[in-house]
This record gives C-alpha cells, structure tokens and sequence, in this order.
C-alpha cells in the first residue's frame, strides 16, 4: 500500500508541478499582455485628448462662422427689403402714368 501511494504522491507532484508551471508560463503572458494594453490605452486616452481639443477649437470656429453668417444674413435680408420695397414704388409710380421726364418736357412743350 505505501508503494502505491507513493507512486500515487509521486505522479500527482510531478502533475501539480506541470500544472503550476503551465500557470505560471500563462501569468507571464497575461502580464505581458497587461503591459501591452495599458500602453495602448494610455496611447488611445492621448488620442482621444488630441481629439477633443480639435473639437473644441472646431466647434469655436463654427460658433464665430455662425456669428458672422447670421450678422451677414440680417444684412442681406435688409437690403432685399429695401430693394423690394423700391421696387414696389417705382412699380406704383410706372402705373400713375406719364414718368417725371415725360412730365419735365411737358412744361416746355
């Protein structure tokens, strides 16, 4: 019986000691890989940095683009006012009938 079982302790030590040695050998990888994926995040959280100040500074050109825009359009939509209401003028006036010249050389005829 102890001849068996000390067969038995024999394999199971010599088991334990593979297993712990496939452990180990998958720790050290998993270490490895750990390593590796911290640096590729902390690479990606710069990226993403650079990234959000480009957004930022993007979105304030777009707020000064919108500004000068809305302030250009104002502007514009005043003038077409402006141009459609003299238009409606000289449309009224075209319809009274003779022009100003016409009327000028009236006098003098």
């Amino acid at each position: 019986w102890c001849e068996e079982r000390s067969k038995e302790l024999s394999h199971e030590i010599k088991t334990g000691k593979a297993e712990a040695a496939g452990l180990e050998a998958t720790i050290d990888q998993e270490v490895s890989t750990i390593g590796s994926m911290a640096a590729k995040i902390e690479k990606l959280a710069g990226e993403i940095s650079v990234d959000e100040a480009d957004l930022k500074a993007a979105t304030d050109i777009r707020g000064k683009e919108s500004e000068v825009f809305m302030a250009s359009e104002k502007e514009l939509t005043e003038i077409i006012d402006t141009l459609q209401r003299a238009v409606g003028i000289i449309e009224r006036e075209m319809k009274g009938g003779a022009s100003m010249l016409q009327l000028k050389n009236a006098d003098s005829v």
